[in-house]
């Protein structure tokens, strides 16, 4: 086994263990505790206040909530809703959320950690709610929070590990049902909604002049690009747009996307592909493709709703393509896809351990032919 193989194995076991752990340690205070009654049914008529506890450092994360404030904010369209999470650009992502009032940002591996929690849990306290959210069922941390916090209900997931003293809970569904939709059915099953999730997306609620500043950023960064080719069509609507720069156990060596682009660009020689890089990082390797680097997140979601699709490694940027109504492909060779894949039926998930890039490729041009220029979700 490789060196870098070998790494990869020895933190997939190490992530495991730790979550192993955790879980034998939350059965064993849930047996000292012993058993408690819930309810569960939320009288919704008397909640004006809603703290979603989700204390997680991951931009997937993160915008995996959307559904479930988007949800809240429908069914109860007065209340004003707070989130307590640990991505550090969390206000920055969500601040044109509807029905959001703030957002209480714990620390996430950053200098002066305890400090920083300590002045996150007086924020936190600051507030009595109504109702307060745990919507994982095995988070540690949103257990805790969930306890600390001031609240009239609490509410999570009822499961064999399950400490926090909630007022109403929800057992888990019996099938693995993906990360975003999951917080949805829990809150659905405590107000006793149907748990229809037909019309859910994740989405940022770009504003129009978001949209406009990532189309102009993407035609200004093909149009020499578009000159070379003879296509009678729009720059943007040839423009595929893809990011590679994942981390740990998910990343895709650079072998894998070379192969990939010398297949598809075989089968669509007029297609574009437009590298999207985190700030600071490099480009494919002599690939020769135009890259566009962002600061701001919602301006690489608004560039991105430009393309006519878009590829990525599992990666927040993947789930930040799913947020608008581009045709988002994710290649997967960690996590679950069925959990944690691009959520838009038109979306696609692929296992790259079970396919080669030359039959992904293939998939991608079904996909390719079959879509239009997109227009960003609402």
């Amino acid at each position: 086994m490789s060196g870098n193989r070998a790494g990869a194995h020895l933190r997939k076991v190490m992530r495991n263990f730790r979550g192993d752990s955790r879980q034998f340690l939350g059965r064993l205070v849930t047996s000292l505790i012993g058993p408690r009654q819930y309810s569960s049914h939320l009288p919704v008529e008397s909640i004006s206040s809603v703290l979603i506890c989700r204390i997680n450092g991951r931009l997937g994360n993160t915008v995996l909530l959307t559904p479930l404030v988007k949800r809240i904010h429908e069914l109860l369209p007065r209340a004003s809703i707070d989130l307590a999470v640990a991505y550090p650009k969390a206000g920055e992502l969500l601040h044109n959320f509807p029905g959001i009032r703030r957002i209480i940002l714990f620390p996430h591996k950053e200098p002066g950690l305890i400090q920083r929690y300590l002045g996150a849990l007086y924020r936190l306290r600051a507030e009595r709610y109504d109702l307060a959210l745990d919507p994982i069922p095995e988070s540690t941390s949103g257990r805790v929070v969930l306890t600390l916090c001031r609240a009239r209900y609490r509410v999570g997931f009822l499961t064999g590990s399950q400490w926090a003293p909630l007022t109403h809970a929800v057992t888990s569904p019996d099938v693995d049902m993906h990360q975003a939709l999951l917080p949805v059915f829990l809150f659905s099953q405590l107000v006793g909604k149907p748990n229809d999730t037909s019309g859910l997306q994740l989405t940022l609620c770009l504003r129009p002049e978001e949209l406009e500043s990532g189309r102009a950023a993407v035609s200004q960064v093909v149009a020499p690009f578009a000159c070379r080719r003879t296509s009678s069509h729009s720059p943007t609507s040839r423009t595929f747009g893809f990011f590679t720069h994942a981390t740990g156990l998910k990343v895709i060596d650079r072998a894998w996307w070379s192969a990939f682009w010398d297949a598809f660009l075989e089968l669509e020689p007029d297609a574009i592909p437009v590298e999207f890089l985190p700030p600071q990082a490099d480009a494919l390797d002599e690939a020769g493709f135009p890259s566009l680097h962002f600061g701001s997140l919602r301006a690489l979601t608004g560039a991105i709703a430009a393309t006519r699709m878009f590829i990525s490694a599992d990666t927040g940027p993947m789930h930040l393509a799913s947020s608008t109504a581009v045709p988002t492909v994710g290649l997967f060779c960690a996590s679950n896809p069925v959990l944690y894949g691009p959520l838009k039926p038109v979306d696609l998930a692929i296992n790259i351990a079970e396919s080669t890039p030359s039959l992904v490729a293939q998939r991608c041009q079904r996909l390719w032919r079959e879509c239009a220029q997109y227009d960003a979700c609402g």
